[in-house]
């Protein structure tokens, strides 16, 4: 039944959205059942201060369950999906807001997966995921920190739902390296 995990997604979705994101990060929940009734939870929000995006999932069973939505102003996206089919609606002025965005110390650029495959292939990265450009292709995102602390995130405009893969990898890493905080 889909009910209880889009309750939770809408309930953690919400929760989120009035949350400051000042330091904000991912917040995981594993719960251990009998059988398949485990459960796992993430509630993620943007560290940076553009692009903002919230990203809820639940795992339960056989249940996936996820609600995504990513925006810089009037441009941006909405997700929602379950384990068989996902749907995205994008915002008045464009599904992905590309472009250059400071962000504190940092800047934060929004990128074509498709025109980018150079930045993803920079040298001087210290985090990468995925952790190939052909990976990236598949997934349809990537996320990369140059050592110079600014941030490119790819994105495919036929594969938004799947970009929450790539910015939760991204909110962890960024929990590991202190230097990134308050970027």
């Amino acid at each position: 039944m889909t009910s209880r995990p889009f309750a939770t997604g809408l309930l953690c979705l919400l929760a989120w959205s009035f949350s400051s994101t000042a330091v904000s990060s991912c917040k995981e929940l594993a719960v251990t059942g009998v059988g398949d009734e485990d459960e796992f939870y993430v509630a993620c929000t943007n560290s940076l201060l553009k692009p903002t995006y919230v990203i809820t999932q639940y795992y339960g069973g056989t249940e996936h369950f996820s609600l995504l939505s990513l925006n810089v102003g009037s441009s941006g996206y909405f997700c929602s999906g379950t384990s068989e089919q996902s749907r995205c609606q994008a915002l008045p002025r464009g599904a992905i807001p590309y472009g250059t965005y400071k962000s504190r110390k940092s800047e934060v650029t929004v990128a074509n997966l498709s025109k980018a495959k150079a930045a993803y292939n920079e040298k001087d990265v210290i985090f990468r995921f995925p952790k190939s450009y052909g990976a990236a292709r598949s997934l349809g995102c990537f996320a990369v920190i140059e050592e110079s602390k600014d941030v490119i995130i790819g994105l495919s405009e036929d594969r938004l739902y799947q970009s929450a893969e790539c910015l939760v990898a991204f909110e962890r890493y960024l929990v590991s390296d202190k230097g990134m905080l308050f970027r």
